[in-house]
Formats: structure tokens, sequence, C-alpha cells
């Protein structure tokens, strides 16, 4: 195979604007023999048009999607342990106040949810059934749109007939304001809380602390989006998911010494610094790792999740979502 004339392969990457990536988009870090064309998007539109269409070479990507894509057997794209997104999301439960005052109350309720595999509510789910006792096999479960109404899920999914989910032409926002539903999930605030009626609270009013609980006791920072590349691409240039992961992680380093060492706000936040330095007081260390050790337990819980919500058909082994390492008998990057 012979190398290609002058320039590096030119591949794109969909992603959404974070501080994870920035040093690859103003050029401080670049991917060892690629051309990178960063395309920034929506996160659900460019969920959708990853896993419909394979619109990138290289996305950031639905962790629970990717899941569920791997499970059925789709082949399109495999996976870098790279966690581009990453967050905890007790608070992203939503309980109407005048009949849920404790977790346990949602047991045999009316949940609403985005989309089933989105991967916040796959989170949530598997915290209620763990910590909570409220199985999910017992809630009617509604995917809608939050505030404008979503008529199809991002990919179809064959759900065993134990799970009750529907999907509503109406928004989550007006089910939970109206009570028409007891709770919903969301990782956007819904009106009806932002109003501050009194209508809709969240479930645990202080998040910090019981987020913080919940890392002492699992040591689980959860995973939202992962890093993947078209099969093949891999296939032909098998140490391609090494070198986005060198880079992506030098770019994570940089953000955080970029947030830790500021002496002016970046973003419009007050005291940026201290609250980095009061997290990490909380937490003992820095929870936002890239690697497959590193990360076993949240990967192990989210694929024992994806199992009991039938995003898959059998338990997943993490070793499965990702690609392997480099191959020296393949063609190196920038030879075709």
């Amino acid at each position: 195979m012979s190398p290609l004339p002058e320039a590096a392969p030119r591949l794109t990457f969909g992603c959404l604007f974070s501080d994870r990536i920035e040093a690859l988009l103003d050029g401080r870090v670049t991917v060892a023999g690629l051309d990178l064309a960063i395309r920034i998007g929506e996160a659900q539109t460019l969920f959708r048009q990853v896993l419909r269409e394979a619109a990138h070479d290289v996305a950031e990507l639905s962790m629970a999607s990717h899941i569920a894509a791997v499970g059925r057997g789709a082949r399109d794209y495999v996976g870098v342990p790279v966690f581009l997104s990453r967050s905890f999301r007790h608070s992203n439960l939503y309980v109407r106040a005048d009949r849920i005052s404790r977790p346990e109350d949602l047991a045999g309720r009316r949940i609403g949810v985005i989309d089933w595999q989105q991967t916040a509510a796959l989170w949530v789910r598997g915290l209620l059934a763990d910590h909570h006792g409220v199985a999910r096999e017992g809630v009617t479960w509604i995917a809608a749109g939050l505030h404008a109404p979503v008529a199809t899920d991002r990919t179809p999914l064959t759900l065993p007939p134990a799970l009750r989910v529907s999907r509503s032409d109406r928004t989550l926002d007006e089910l939970l304001r109206t009570g028409e539903v007891d709770a919903i999930i969301s990782p956007t605030t819904p009106r009806c809380f932002a109003d501050g009626s009194g209508t809709v609270r969240r479930m645990w009013p202080d998040t910090v602390a019981v987020e913080t609980s919940y890392w002492h006791d699992t040591g689980i920072f959860p995973i939202m989006h992962v890093l993947v590349v078209r099969r093949t691409l891999v296939d032909r240039w098998p140490a391609l998911p090494d070198r986005l992961q060198a880079a992506l992680e030098e770019a994570r380093r940089l953000a955080a010494a970029d947030r830790d060492g500021r002496d002016f706000p970046k973003t419009m936040l007050p005291w940026l610094p201290g609250f980095a330095a009061m997290a990490r007081e909380r937490l003992g260390r820095d929870p936002w790792t890239y690697g497959l050790d590193e990360n076993h337990a949240a990967l192990a819980a989210m694929l024992r999740y994806a199992e009991a919500d039938g995003l898959t058909d059998r338990r997943l082994d993490p070793a499965e979502l990702f690609a392997r390492g480099s191959n020296p008998g393949h063609a190196p990057i920038g030879s075709s």
C-alpha cells in the first residue's frame, strides 16, 4: 500500500463543544498522521445522525446507544475508551411534590423519559433499582420530547414484554405539569420546575450531598458519552484508536490545567478554580478519567443496567465495546 500523496487523511469528527476538545479546536493538540475536521453539533441531532446515517468518521456518541448498538450486532463503529461527557444524575429526577416524598414512592408509578436509550435515564433507572427497590418492570414508562414533541426513538428497539414503554406525542413538561406522570428523568431543567410554582421538585434537593455520597459508596462518576470510530477505518489503520485516545488525553489534561490555573473567568461563573478545588476535596481525586481499566466499575454497572433495561439480550463484557490496540502488520496511518 503506497502512502497518500502530500496530505494526511482527512476525517470528520462530530462532537459537542466542551473544554475537553478545545485544544483540538484551537490547534494546541493534533492527532498524529491525521487531518481532523471537527464538526460541532447538538447532542440529540448528532446522536441520531451517527446511529442512523453513520454520518462521521469519528464521533461523540451516547454511551447507552453505543451499548445497544453493540448488543444488537451493529458493526458501523467501534468504541475508544474516551468519555467526553460524564455527570452525576441524581439531579435529573423531577417529581410531583404533591405525591412523591421519597424515591421508594416511585414504585408502580408513571415516569417520563426523553428516550428509553438515553444514558441519563439508564443511570437513574439503575440507581432507583439498586438503591431504592424501584423495579423497572413495575413502572409505566412514557417516552416523549421535553419541551417539543418527538415522534420516534433514536433507533428502533425491541424490548422485553415485561417493560411497559410507550411514546407520547405530547411533552414531558406538559405531562408532569398536569400530573399525568409522577416524575420525569431529564438532563435539561423542565419549565414546570423552573417556574418556581412548587408543583414540581427535584427528588433530592441537596444533590451535591447525595451525589458525593454515591461517589464514595460506589467509586462511580457516571459515563455519558463515548468516542467511536468508523470500523472500516480501524480495520485499515489499527493504530487510529490509540492515536485518538492519546490526543484527547492531552486535550483533557490541558483543559484541567486551564480550569485550575486561569486567573480570569473563562465561563460566566465566579470562583471557578475555587469550585474545582472544592470538588477535588469532596471527591478525594479528579474523577474524570479515560481508559478501560480506570473505568471498569462504571462500565460494568452500565452493562448490568443495559441488560436489565432490555438494551442488550445478554451481559456484555466492557472489552466488547472498544477497539483493540494497534497491529503492526496493518497499514500505518497515512498510507492507503
